[in-house]
C-alpha cells in the first residue's frame, strides 16, 4: 500500500521518500531560533562539539560533575568563547551526592547500575565512587533570556534534573533527553513514565532517535533520544 501511494504521488512530482521527510535536532534548533543550550551531563563535551560541527553558534552552558572528566570539558570549552562550564550535577535540590564512576565515564550515574549494564557493555562497570556537588536548574536558568533548549543525559537522573527546574520549564523551547527502553540503572523511570511526566508539564514528543541497540539482540533498542516540544496548540 505504501509503495502504491508513493507511485501515485510521483505522478504529480511529489516524493515522500524517507530521506525527504527526515528531520534532525538541528532542524528543530533552527526552527525555534535556539540561542542557548543547557547541556546537563556534558561528559567531555561531545554534545556541544557536535552542535558546533553542525553549525550552531549560540551559547552553550554545560554541567559535568566528575572532576577528571570536567577538566577535558573545560579545555574544550575554553577555546570556544561562548561555552560556559560548571563542575557539578543538577538535581531536585541543592546539596551533595555520590556518583558511581564507571570505567567508561559516559556510563557514570548517581543511580546504581543493573546487572544488564555489564551485559550491554563491560566498560559500564563501576570503578569508584566520587563525592560531587548538586545544584538546581532553577538556580542557573531563572535569569536566562532567549530561546532555550535543555538537553539532559544523566544516566537515569533526568527526572530529578527536571524536578529542580519546575520554575523554568514553561520557558523552554525544547527538552532533549536520553530515555531507557532497557534499564541499565536501578530506579530509572520507564519510557512511558517520562512521556507522561512531560505531558503534565505541557510537552509532547517532537522527534525520537535511536541511541544504541543491545549486542545480544541488535534489532532491539536500549536507549533513545527523545526531543520534546511545548504543547502550544498550534498543531495539537
Amino acid at each position: 500500500m505504501k509503495e502504491l501511494i508513493k507511485r501515485q504521488l510521483r505522478r504529480f512530482d511529489i516524493d515522500i521518500s524517507s530521506a525527504s521527510i527526515r528531520r534532525s535536532l538541528m532542524d528543530y534548533i533552527n526552527s525555534r531560533d535556539i540561542d542557548i543550550v543547557l547541556d546537563v551531563g556534558a561528559n567531555v563535551g561531545q554534545f556541544g562539539a557536535s552542535l558546533r560541527e553542525k553549525g550552531y553558534r549560540g551559547r552553550i552552558i554545560s554541567f559535568e560533575p566528575i572532576r577528571s572528566v570536567f577538566q577535558t570539558l573545560a579545555t574544550t570549552a575554553q577555546a570556544d568563547g561562548i561555552w560556559d562550564v560548571h563542575n557539578l550535577a543538577l538535581g531536585a535540590a541543592p546539596g551533595h551526592a555520590t556518583i558511581n564512576v564507571a570505567e567508561l565515564s559516559v556510563f557514570s550515574s548517581l543511580l546504581p547500575a543493573t546487572s544488564t549494564a555489564a551485559e550491554f557493555d563491560d566498560t559500564a562497570v563501576v570503578t569508584h565512587p566520587e563525592a560531587i556537588e548538586v545544584r538546581t536548574l532553577n538556580e542557573f536558568a531563572s535569569d536566562l533570556s532567549g530561546n532555550i533548549l535543555l538537553k539532559i543525559d544523566t544516566q537515569g537522573y533526568e527526572k530529578q534534573v527536571l524536578e529542580g527546574g519546575r520554575q523554568v520549564l514553561s520557558r523552554l523551547k525544547g527538552v532533549l533527553m536520553e530515555l531507557p527502553i532497557i534499564h541499565l540503572y536501578k530506579g530509572n523511570w520507564q519510557f512511558h513514565e517520562a512521556v507522561a511526566y512531560m505531558a503534565t508539564n505541557d510537552f509532547v514528543p517532537a522527534q525520537i532517535h535511536p541511541v544504541n541497540f543491545h549486542p545480544k539482540d541488535d534489532v532491539s533498542l536500549v536507549e533513545v533520544d527523545c526531543l520534546f516540544r511545548p504543547r502550544d496548540g498550534a498543531i495539537d
